[in-house]
């Protein structure tokens, strides 16, 4: 089985609204992260692993804004940035082997 990475990371990257105000809420870009991880099943393995992926690629982008006073916008993470975090997650516990193998094959 192959993994899709660009599908992943758009369907994931659509789960997040245009603008976050991240001025108003620092906690904002944490709450939708949770609500989106509850939102699909926990052996979900795939999806959880992308949605945190997406969430640490918005971490640099999230410090910006704040420091600024700025929205965030999460259609500025590239996948590169996602791709980067998803290889760094899989290759973090031995219990990812099948999933990297299947990542890095596709």
């Amino acid at each position: 089985m192959t993994i899709d990475k660009i599908a992943l990371f758009e369907a994931t990257q659509a789960l997040w609204p245009a603008m976050v105000k991240v001025s108003d809420n620092p906690s904002a870009t944490h709450e939708i992260y949770r609500a989106n991880e509850e939102a699909f099943p926990q052996d979900d393995d795939w999806r959880q692993l992308a949605l945190w992926a997406f969430h640490q690629a918005l971490g640099v982008y999230e410090k910006q804004a704040l420091a600024k006073g700025l929205p965030l916008y999460p259609h500025e993470v590239a996948f590169s940035e996602f791709d980067t975090r998803m290889r760094a997650n899989l290759n973090g516990a031995d219990c990812w082997s099948d999933e990297r193998a299947e990542y890095e094959g596709s």
